[in-house]
């Protein structure tokens, strides 16, 4: 592995632990120093992220389904990130095999289309009945 991979890998971890480290700590909802989503509030509507820091402070407390109900998609999301990273930066067999099937053409498309489609899904009535 290359001194550039090492460095970008070893920053990666650190920012990543420091952000589960703040969202561990600070509640979203009730924190007025957490950033609030702009397309909400320029739109009124809700962007495939909104929920998402809730979500995230909810999980690492184990409250899965709040978790699930703050913003669910981010529950699929998270585990894809982190295997394009591993996929990426990961020189072992298991990701180089991996690699062909996280980041393959389709297997992109299929999460692009499933973000859009949860955008759409999110801002309807039916879905604000389901969580309500």
């Amino acid at each position: 592995m290359s001194r550039r991979t090492i460095i970008t890998v070893v920053i990666s971890i650190v920012c990543a632990c420091v952000g589960v480290a703040v969202y561990y700590n600070i509640d979203p909802a009730q924190s007025v120093f957490v950033p609030k989503c702009a397309f909400r509030l320029l739109t009124g509507y809700d962007c495939p992220a909104c929920g998402g820091q809730r979500a995230l402070h909810a999980a690492l407390h184990g409250q899965w389904l709040d978790a699930l109900r703050f913003n669910p998609f981010l529950l699929l999301s998270v585990p894809y990130v982190v295997a394009v990273f591993y996929t990426s930066f990961g020189k072992s067999r298991l990701a180089v095999t991996l690699k062909h099937i996280v980041q393959h053409r389709i297997t992109v498309l299929c999460y692009v289309f499933l973000f859009f489609l949860w955008w759409i899904l999110r801002n309807t009535p039916l879905w604000h009945h389901l969580v309500s």
